[in-house]
């Protein structure tokens, strides 16, 4: 598909409301999108984005280890992975009261979003409602 011819098939696909969130997208349209020139794709992004959001804002995240080491997962990216020679020492389960400060701490600040990140394949039984306490604030 030419540049043209993707040009011409989101055209014909765009929405006047773009607060429509669409769910119904055929494989030329999304080819179209693939097919156009990036900084054409940014335009379009940018454009939509900023009907929905502050285009001059920044939303700050904190991401916090809440279990460092020894993850049984093999992801080839993650210093995390128990595959990977960091030297990382293997830290138990932050306890609740340590999180909840820092992400009292992340807030002051100026972050929006606290993210928690933990070393394992799934939490076990015992650590649920410790986790769960986090995520309610205590």
């Amino acid at each position: 598909m030419s540049q043209v011819e993707s040009q011409a098939v989101i055209s014909s696909t765009t929405h006047s409301d773009n607060a429509t969130v669409r769910h119904n997208w055929t494989l030329a349209e999304v080819q179209a999108l693939f097919n156009l020139p990036f900084n054409d794709l940014m335009f379009k992004a940018q454009t939509i984005h900023r009907q929905h959001f502050n285009a001059n804002e920044v939303q700050v995240s904190t991401l916090l280890s809440i279990k460092t080491g020894a993850c049984p997962e093999d992801c080839k990216y993650c210093s995390q992975s128990a595959r990977n020679k960091t030297n990382l020492e293997k830290e138990r389960l932050l306890e609740v009261e340590k999180v909840l400060e820092a992400a009292e701490k992340a807030k002051a600040m100026g972050s929006t979003r606290f993210c928690m990140g933990a070393a394992w394949r799934n939490p076990k039984e015992r650590d649920m409602p410790i986790v769960l306490d986090m995520i309610k604030g205590g």
